[in-house]
């Protein structure tokens, strides 16, 4: 008896749930026919229990979802509990969304019948329904815009990535989506794209700028908006306009030596010579003074000539004038034939030159520029040493991971302040020893002749210590 009551009130709770279950509820056999429904499902089909009980199922829907609802059955039949989402279409109505759960009943093993529950999620399903429009829209709205395009949010993870930014980063939104931007590009987490983003997220102010992006050697235009989510950000490639810019810079600096050149160096020699041109035909021909007039005319014309040639090899370095096309260089050549021009003046002062470049390593240039490069660098070494050791010069190159060559050149000279010089060291007609005399020229044709082969120079120099150039070719 008294295991009898808990059986008792077990079956009223199930019933009592069965009865009051908002969804749909019912039960079948194996054959598919309805054993027992819910009032909802009744209501739901507009049917009376009496009309509905012994029945399959299928009666009661479209013929087109027959086949669906007995693959189900059979599934669950065979002890599977089954779940699947079906839009029930009824005549002169919307159609009705249900999700649809079927469980399997075990009796010692056996499937004894299949409970039903179809909830209806119509207004759930129209509700993302609607947010995949949305969706869909603003990926259109996303793709078709010409500007690269990312969603980061505030934990710096990648949440969308439009196609154009793939192209220009060279990356796949597969691989960057949910990821943390810095380990994408590790290379810019210190640099000027986080803080700008940084600075957005601080202030909640957007922010505009122009960077180097050094993983795809390309300058963007950047806007960065923040939010509430994190940062939308569109860039655009810039790089053939900041380049420009920079054409227009240095032409604007060339213009500006030029304008220091005439001015300094024309017109003192110029002046002096019309004015010793003057004198002589006031003087006699065959007495001292016209002799060492004459002398000091030659002395003038002379510098004039060497002026004037100086800006020739400027005006040819810039426009390549004379140059042939670039051609695969081997860097120890180039080296050795500057070393052995210099030879006599090496073995003078007992120079000592340590050559660290590897044979088959080559730079993709023009012979006679890299030959003015290292001569011009050598012969400086040479005529700047510092007179208290033997000279040494060290050159070592070594191929780049991004395919270019850095080429070190250092000597043990005499230095330069590097922070007195300042921007001036490779500027034409400058000099910082007080020693040897010289035009200024050779180190402004070092920077003019890399620079044209598309690389760049650093130097590193301190009084009586030595100096350091380093050569980065492309």
């Amino acid at each position: 008896m008294n295991n009898v009551l808990p059986v008792v009130e077990s079956e009223q709770r199930f019933r009592s749930l069965f009865d009051h279950n908002p969804d749909l509820v019912l039960f079948q056999d194996a054959a598919g026919l309805i054993l027992d429904a819910n009032p909802a499902f009744l209501a739901f089909m507009g049917e009376d229990r009496a009309d509905v009980l012994g029945r399959p199922l299928t009666d009661f829907l479209p013929p087109a979802l027959h086949a669906l609802f007995n693959e189900k059955l059979r599934e669950a039949c065979r002890g599977h509990m089954v779940q699947f989402d079906v839009a029930v279409p009824f005549a002169g109505e919307a159609p009705t969304m249900l999700s649809v759960t079927k469980i399997p009943l075990m009796v010692q093993g056996t499937v004894a019948g299949v409970h039903v529950v179809a909830s209806d999620v119509t207004e759930q399903f129209a509700s993302h329904q609607t947010i995949r429009d949305q969706a869909h829209k603003l990926n259109t709205i996303f793709e078709s815009i010409t500007d690269a395009f990312f969603l980061m949010d505030r934990e710096w993870r990648f949440t969308y990535v439009n196609s154009e930014m793939e192209r220009l980063l060279n990356v796949q939104r597969e691989h960057v989506i949910g990821r943390d931007m810095w380990e994408v590009f590790p290379e810019e987490k210190h640099g000027a794209f986080h803080r700008q983003y940084q600075h957005a997220f601080e202030t909640d102010q957007a922010v505009h700028f122009e960077a180097f992006f050094a993983k795809g050697q390309r300058w963007l235009d950047v806007k960065a908006f923040p939010s509430q989510e994190g940062l939308s950000v569109y860039f655009a490639d810039v790089t053939e306009k900041v380049q420009s810019q920079q054409e227009l810079y240095r032409q604007h600096s060339d213009l500006q030596q030029f304008t220091y050149i005439v001015s300094h160096n024309l017109r003192a020699p110029l002046a002096n010579a019309l004015g010793l041109a003057d004198l002589l035909g006031s003087l006699d021909k065959h007495s001292a003074d016209y002799e060492l007039t004459l002398k000091h005319l030659q002395a003038s014309t002379q510098q004039l000539d060497a002026v004037l040639r100086d800006m020739n090899t400027i005006l040819s370095i810039r426009d390549k004038q004379g140059v042939a096309a670039a051609e695969p260089v081997l860097l120890a050549a180039a080296v050795e034939q500057a070393c052995l021009s210099l030879a006599e003046p090496l073995a003078q002062c007992g120079g000592d030159v340590v050559l660290d470049v590897p044979a088959g390593l080559h730079v993709l240039g023009h012979r006679a520029y890299l030959h003015s490069i290292f001569f011009n660098l050598l012969s400086n070494a040479v005529k700047y040493r510092a007179p208290a050791r033997a000279l040494r010069v060290g050159i070592a190159a070594t191929a780049r991971p991004d395919g270019g060559v850095r080429v070190a050149f250092a000597d043990n000279g005499s230095g330069f302040d590097l922070e007195k010089a300042g921007a001036d060291v490779f500027r034409l007609y400058k000099r910082f020893h007080s020693g040897p005399a010289g035009r200024g020229m050779g180190l402004y044709l070092v920077k003019a002749h890399v620079e044209a082969m598309g690389g760049r120079v650093e130097v590193q120099s301190a009084l009586n210590e030595g100096t350091q150039f380093v050569l980065y070719f492309p």
